[in-house]
């Protein structure tokens, strides 16, 4: 209890009030899904001029991909997917940047209080799997301004190779925004799979998109 004898905000409580903040700035047919004025979009802004100066060519993944391809869900951070050669200059180049920090897999923009985490060709996608990212050069990708995304069979076979529910539940809404995309959306994410876990997962969500979308009719 504060000092006024009123109940402090809980850190949940907080956390839900961002969130419906940032989904107030979604929008169906911008970059990323995103208006002008998200934190957000702004922070790719500002990524993509980093990068650029570092002589970094990534790709944009996670949640900012799965909204640009159809499927509008929050996210607090951005993630980059960048080649091995390329991490250390960019890093660096955050380092040396004012207004950035250090913050889990990546670094924290202290103006506009979102993060971005890097994810790096071989290493592992997920402490629970045995896929490791690919380089972003390898890739199918979609030009989008200021930074590129994965094409969507990437983005699915990259959601797969992680693992958890989150992605999980990310893949199965995709296929069912492009349900008479189902079946080659499957082919081709499924040649980016290197293990016979990820592909029987992949196999498993695509059923759970049919039977979802069975239930619709």
């Amino acid at each position: 209890m504060s000092q006024a004898g009123m109940p402090r905000p809980s850190k949940t409580y907080s956390s839900l009030e961002r969130a419906i903040g940032a989904m107030a700035t979604m929008e169906k047919g911008q970059p990323y899904g995103l208006r002008p004025e998200d934190a957000k979009r702004r922070l790719a802004e500002e990524l993509a001029r980093l990068c650029r100066e570092a002589g970094v060519e990534p790709l944009v993944i996670g949640g900012l991909a799965v909204n640009h391809h159809g499927y509008s869900r929050f996210t607090a951070d951005v993630d980059l997917l960048v080649s091995k050669a390329e991490a250390l200059p960019l890093v660096q180049r955050f380092k040396r940047e004012h207004g950035w920090r250090r913050h889990r897999e990546g670094f924290r923009n202290t103006a506009l209080d979102v993060g971005v985490d890097i994810c790096v060709e071989g290493d592992r996608t997920s402490p629970r799997s045995a896929e490791t990212f690919p380089a972003p050069g390898n890739l199918r990708s979609v030009a989008v301004r200021p930074l590129p995304v994965p094409a969507l069979s990437e983005l699915i076979a990259l959601e797969v190779m992680s693992g958890r529910a989150r992605d999980d539940a990310d893949v199965v809404e995709l296929l069912k925004r492009h349900r008479r995309r189902i079946s080659p959306l499957r082919t081709a994410a499924a040649r980016r799979l290197r293990t016979a876990e990820a592909r029987a997962r992949l196999k498993a969500l695509v059923a759970r998109a049919r039977e979802e979308l069975e239930r619709l009719r």
